[in-house]
């Protein structure tokens, strides 16, 4: 892939701008009806009462603030900061959640003027409900929020949600201008060691998107670090990559004393499809720690065959409910993965077209896990 050569960031922007007649036109109207549920009163009751009723409006009534006109959005604008801050954040915080398992809420203009808000609560959850848009009117905001917002949390969420525009540019669904200018600033923080390090963290994994060379030696530094949150952001990038010269880096972490780090390995292992993993990903499912049989669960999903399908079937009968239902559900990915008819994700081979620069690293696939070490 060829080098981008980037631009001099400009975090100049109006954040009046990001509410631009492209987000203000009338979205496609949802033809499940079945599914639609109907606020049962109006934008201007709603209103009313968070800002003078004592009794908190139910789930159903907030979907007001659904899919918003250009009138609607003034109207909450000019009366968003009379609700009192502890309401503005339940009102984000429960509308995001349902967002993720209904798609007929429609958020993204509300969530536009939470950005606005002075509790960073309700910005930080404002970026994270608005995390699968890529739109050109968000890049500048986020940009800003990365640089200059005063809360490290917000900053986090701000890098995470570049990390979109990132993926965006990789896959050719976003001008190559935005993709390069997210980059951009995800990379002034990463090589900034005065940033707190859960922020260089964040944008080490958004980055890890990208399919610039120079990334590998980023993820390597992190994977060094005297962090534990940089090398568990390394293991995120490895995973994200789609770089199968890391699957022998990631196996060898799934025996690291730290559980956060024997997660991180599992879900890199699904991630790279590193099959040569199956038998240790196995022996996981009896370890200690919940999140680390959950992860190796989610990842024998990912690799399949059959010791990994006997597994699976046998944490379906599981007594802990959570982890019989991550084995059904992996079991169904299984499935999924295993169709012959599907594409590839990963090129086995590796092999070099005309355009590839020679790189120490591509012999890495070839290492036995042993020359990385072993934990005791």
């Amino acid at each position: 892939m060829a080098k981008r050569k980037y631009q001099p960031l400009d975090d100049g922007f109006e954040f009046d701008s990001i509410i631009d007649i492209h987000q203000l036109q009338n979205q496609d109207d949802e033809e499940d009806a079945g599914g639609i549920i109907t606020p049962g009163i109006s934008l201007g009751e709603l209103l009313h009462r968070l800002i003078h009723d004592p009794e908190f409006p139910s789930l159903e009534q907030l979907y007001a603030l659904s899919d918003l006109s250009r009138q609607d959005v003034e109207t909450v604008r000019e009366h968003w900061g009379a609700i009192a801050p502890p309401r503005r954040r339940e009102v984000i915080e429960r509308l995001v959640s349902r967002a993720m398992d209904d798609v007929q809420l429609h958020l993204g203009r509300l969530l536009r003027i939470a950005l606005q808000d002075e509790d960073p609560f309700i910005r930080r959850h404002a970026i994270d409900g608005l995390w699968e848009e890529t739109e050109a009117d968000l890049l500048g905001p986020f940009v800003h929020m990365l640089h200059n917002d005063p809360s490290t949390d917000v900053r986090v969420a701000a890098a995470a949600a570049l990390g979109s525009y990132v993926l965006a540019g990789e896959l050719d669904e976003l001008d190559a201008s935005l993709a390069m200018r997210a980059e951009e600033a995800l990379l002034a923080v990463l090589h900034n060691e005065d940033e707190p390090v859960e922020l260089r963290s964040s944008a080490l994994k958004s980055l890890a998107y990208s399919g610039e060379a120079g990334v590998r030696q980023l993820i390597e530094d992190a994977y060094y670090s005297p962090y534990e949150e940089m090398r568990i952001s390394a293991l995120i990038a490895m995973g994200r990559s789609a770089d199968i010269r890391w699957r022998g880096f990631v196996r060898a972490e799934l025996q690291n004393p730290s559980p956060a780090m024997r997660v991180e390995a599992a879900h890199a292992c699904g991630e790279l499809e590193a099959r040569a993993a199956v038998y240790e990903l196995i022996a996981l499912l009896e370890d200690e720690e919940r999140q680390v049989r959950l992860a190796s669960i989610f990842a024998l999903g990912r690799l399949g065959g059959r010791h990994a399908r006997e597994a699976l079937e046998a944490m379906a009968a599981s007594d802990d409910p959570e982890e019989a239902a991550a084995a059904e559900q992996a079991l169904e990915e299984m499935l999924f993965y295993a169709d012959p008819d599907g594409v590839p994700l990963f090129d086995e081979s590796l092999e070099m077209d005309g355009d590839w620069d020679p790189d120490p690293w591509d012999g890495w696939f070839h290492f036995d896990d042993r020359d990385l070490g072993e934990y005791e």
